[in-house]
């Protein structure tokens, strides 16, 4: 008998068996099948395997219903039944954990069914790692040897960088992880949790050194590249400087144009500060980005009402961005370098390579866009499914993490 057009991918679902070890997804979702449901018929279906590959591609159950001229309903009902079931037996997911289509291709992903792809940019795709809940930072440490997440499920996770091994789960917080940072001999690390509480970690067991400092929960907070100062931004714009380890309050910085600071960036050199947010009095107006001199602390000079900032290893070019643009400004000059309108909203997310030469961003697409410091766009990494809420480039620039608002963390090696 010949076999159905229905057993092989059609247009425009053919993108699926290059992408994917289609065979082995079909075979192992049969096995799946009949452990779900031992009295039906064995093997996936025609109908099956076209909304697998269907999904494969990236559509969602409404979009395949259009291509496939079904009712939208319909796929919904046949997915939640039949595929999504299979999904969770085959990926040791609780049953009905699966609700997200987007969820089923993560899963898929983890579980290695997915072909290691190459990118435009000729970056390789090395490991894909799991939350349970949205990526909120994400770092790698100095030696290039770890990899830390925070997130939204109020755990951090310590992962080989290398093999993508979970080594260790901090569960200290109580809730979302906004900041993770590595001490400069990678063998401490920095939280800051929503509620405002920064800890110190020992990774070699886990355990909590130190309760540094509690903080609003809408305060900012960025250690020194030395980790000597512990950058508070205050809802009241100013700036607190305190010794990391005593905790000692060494400076509170004023002259700030605005009101709440969202992000604080220190300079390499340890001459200057950076702090960025909204103005409540102009109706949460974007702030006027300002530049500290230290450690005398007085304002230097202005720039644009980007809502956040990072600065150059050389502490040269200041990097901006909000919603659609990007900034790159001189800070010995205070001159506009570039000015980027991008064309994609951009989330908070956003990393400078340690030698210079390019910054990552995040984006609501789920792309991370790789830009150099003339303002050029060099690449854009596909492959989350949601927008991309935390970015990390390890020291020798050829290693980048992205994570999602999905839970997913992807460990990208670049060729730049």
């Amino acid at each position: 008998m010949t076999p159905s057009n229905l057993d092989r991918p059609e247009e425009p679902f053919t993108r699926a068996t290059y992408d994917w070890d289609i065979e082995k997804l079909y075979s192992d979702l049969a096995n799946a099948k009949l452990e779900f449901a031992p009295h039906t018929r064995r093997g996936l279906t025609p109908v099956e395997k076209r909304h697998l590959c269907g999904l494969l591609c990236g559509y969602s159950p409404a979009e395949m219903a259009v291509l496939l001229n079904k009712q939208i309903k319909g796929v919904e009902v046949d997915l939640s039944k039949t595929l999504y079931r299979y999904i969770e037996i085959l990926t040791n997911r609780p049953r009905n954990a699966l609700k997200n289509w987007r969820d089923a291709i993560d899963w898929l992903v983890i579980a290695g069914y997915k072909k290691q792809p190459k990118t435009s940019s000729g970056a390789v795709l090395k490991a894909t790692l799991q939350h349970s809940d949205s990526i909120l930072s994400a770092a790698i440490s100095p030696d290039g040897q770890l990899l830390a997440t925070g997130s939204h499920d109020s755990t951090v996770k310590v992962w080989s960088l290398h093999s993508g091994e979970l080594l260790r789960t901090i569960c200290g917080h109580s809730t979302a992880v906004l900041l993770v940072a590595f001490s400069p001999a990678s063998k401490t690390l920095l939280t800051r949790s929503r509620a405002g509480t920064v800890k110190l970690w020992n990774l070699q067991n886990g355990e909590q050194m130190k309760r540094l400092a509690d903080v609003h929960r809408h305060e900012s907070v960025a250690v020194s590249p030395d980790w000597q100062i512990l950058a508070i931004g205050t809802t009241c714009g100013t700036v607190k400087l305190q010794h990391l380890n005593s905790g000692q309050l060494l400076q509170v910085l004023k002259g700030y144009q605005g009101d709440d600071i969202s992000a604080i960036a220190l300079s390499p050199n340890g001459k200057m500060l950076i702090a960025s947010g909204l103005n409540a009095t102009s109706g949460f107006c974007r702030a006027t980005v300002t530049l500290w001199e230290l450690p005398g602390g007085e304002v230097r000079r202005t720039f644009g009402s980007e809502n956040y900032v990072a600065i150059t290893p050389d502490s040269q070019i200041l990097v901006c961005h909000s919603n659609k643009t990007i900034a790159l400004w001189n800070l010995e000059t205070g001159e506009l370098l570039h000015s980027v309108q991008t064309g994609i909203r951009i989330t908070s997310a956003a990393a400078i390579s340690p030698d210079g030469k390019y910054f990552a961003v995040g984006c609501f697409d789920g792309t991370v866009r790789l830009w150099n410091l003339r303002g050029q766009l060099l690449h854009a990494l596909e492959g989350h499914s949601g927008p991309v809420s935390a970015v990390a480039i390890g020291q020798l620039g050829d290693t980048l993490v992205s994570g999602s608002d999905n839970g997913t963390v992807k460990v990208w090696q670049l060729r730049i």
